[in-house]
C-alpha cells in the first residue's frame, strides 16, 4: 500500500488539484425582516483558501436593486443615504451600472441569473443535476443573510448554497474573556486590522477574506 501510494501520477499531488473556493458575501438591507423590508445592496467576493491570490485581484460582484419605493426602519434608511441617491439617479437615467463604485442596477429579480454568470466565469463548476454548489462566508451570514436572500427571491435557478457556512468570529473567539461571539469590530481589533466596520457590501466582503486569510492562510 505504501508502495502504491509512493508511485501515484504526479497529477495527484499537484496542488493545484486540490481548491477552497468559497464566496465571501454581504448584503445590505432597509431593516431587520425578512417579510417587510428591503435589500438594497449585495456583493460576492470569490477567494481560494488554498491558493490565495492578491485581495485587489479577487473577482467581485456587486449588485445594487432598483425599485421605486423601499420598505424601512428610519436607522437603516439613514445609513444608506448615498446609496439611495445613486438609486435615485439611476432610475431617472436607465443607469445600467454605477460610475462611481461600479455596481451593476438590476432589480432583485435578476439576482440569481446574474450571480450565476459570475461564478462560472470565476471557478466555479455546474455539476451533472446543472447546480452550482457554492460554500459561502460572511459575519452572521447563516443567521441573517441566507435566509433573508431565500425570503425574498424564491427561484434560485442553478445555485445552491451549501449549509455549512463560514463565520469568522468563530475563529477570533477568546474562551478565557468572551462571554458571547466576538462582533464584526471585535474580530478587526483582534487580527490588527485598523477602521470601523464600513456597512458597505463590497467592503464588508472583503474584511471577511482578510479576517480567514489571517487565521487559515501562511
Amino acid at each position: 500500500f505504501l508502495h502504491f501510494s509512493l508511485n501515484l501520477p504526479k497529477v495527484w499531488l499537484h496542488p493545484k488539484e486540490f481548491t477552497m473556493l468559497y464566496c465571501s458575501i454581504d448584503i445590505e438591507t432597509t431593516g431587520l425582516d425578512f417579510q417587510n423590508h428591503d435589500i438594497v445592496e449585495f456583493a460576492a467576493v470569490i477567494d481560494d483558501l488554498k491558493d490565495p491570490q492578491p485581495i485587489e485581484k479577487l473577482p467581485k460582484f456587486h449588485a445594487v436593486f432598483l425599485k421605486q419605493s423601499y420598505n424601512g426602519n428610519p436607522y437603516a434608511l439613514s445609513m444608506h443615504s448615498e446609496l439611495f441617491k445613486r438609486i435615485e439617479n439611476a432610475n431617472k437615467r436607465n443607469l445600467e451600472e454605477c460610475s462611481v463604485t461600479g455596481a451593476r442596477f438590476m432589480s432583485l429579480e435578476q439576482l440569481p441569473i446574474a450571480l450565476e454568470v459570475f461564478l462560472l466565469q470565476n471557478g466555479f463548476k455546474k455539476e451533472k443535476n446543472g447546480k452550482i454548489y457554492v460554500s459561502i462566508a460572511g459575519k452572521n451570514v447563516s443567521s441573517f443573510d441566507l435566509p433573508f436572500l431565500k425570503a425574498k427571491v424564491q427561484n434560485w435557478e442553478n445555485i445552491y448554497f451549501l449549509n455549512r457556512v463560514i463565520d469568522p468570529a468563530i475563529l477570533y473567539y477568546n474562551v478565557e474573556q468572551d462571554d458571547k461571539i466576538p462582533d464584526m469590530k471585535t474580530c478587526m481589533e483582534r487580527a490588527g486590522m485598523a477602521g470601523e466596520v464600513p456597512h458597505t457590501s463590497v467592503e464588508d466582503s472583503l474584511i471577511v477574506v482578510k479576517l480567514l486569510r489571517n487565521k487559515l492562510c501562511k
